[in-house]
């Protein structure tokens, strides 16, 4: 994720009261900021507990989130072994439980969560682009046309960069074609090869081929 557009994300949620740590899940040096954050939200009931004389009583958090967002890669660095499956797909954890990871602190890893409905379209490319629900859903095509749009709009230079193109065509069939050419997907017929180049370009959004993007920002 962009770190500017965190930052505005942490600022918004800290400003209706909930407690914001950005943390890299891969990063077990940025993990330390969650013990306390932890105990910052917590804090009223700790006391509550010490006044009743339960001292130590472990705090019991939920893990929750959208699918293929590191939840049970978070869960395992933050307790330093390997407690939650991971994958690189959406759906891996399949059902609950509890983790100890120490005397203060017990996860409950939960499956990823999506809304039963997607009231409005872009939600569902949003989510696709991440890898967060599976490409059955939606169609690649799709997912990467409303990709190049938005890039276009809001991301130019990336593809430029990425792809060395000096200008970027308004329609994205057109674009697609321009990357095709740049990267030499062509069939026996020296036609660009969209189908192959489509596959390319939605691995390298999510594999940060393009560096970090939000996709969603602040209103």
């Amino acid at each position: 994720a962009d770190e500017a557009k965190n930052a505005a994300w942490a600022a918004l949620f800290e400003s209706r009261g909930i407690h914001v740590a950005k943390i890299d899940a891969r990063n077990k040096g940025s993990l330390k900021q969650v013990q306390a954050v932890i105990q910052e939200a917590c804090k009223e009931k700790i006391e509550r507990d010490r006044k009743r004389g339960i001292k130590n009583r472990p705090v019991r958090a939920m893990v929750v989130g959208i699918p293929n967002v590191g939840k049970s890669t978070f869960i395992n660095s933050y307790a330093g072994k390997a407690c939650a499956k991971t994958g690189n797909k959406p759906g891996v954890t399949k059902g609950k439980q509890w983790i100890r990871l120490n005397k203060s602190v017990e996860l409950l890893d939960t499956p990823g969560v999506l809304w039963p409905k997607f009231e409005d379209a872009t939600v569902g490319f949003h989510l696709a682009l991440t890898g967060a629900i599976r490409d059955e859903i939606l169609p690649k095509e799709e997912v990467v046309v409303y990709a190049l749009k938005w890039l276009s709009a809001n991301e130019p230079q990336r593809l430029k960069e990425r792809y060395a193109l000096e200008n970027l065509a308004a329609d994205p069939y057109a674009l697609l074609t321009q990357i095709a050419v740049a990267r030499k997907h062509l069939n026996k017929q020296g036609e660009a090869d969209l189908t192959r180049t489509i596959d390319m370009v939605i691995n390298e959004i999510r594999n940060d081929k393009l560096g970090p993007i939000s996709w969603e920002r602040p209103a």
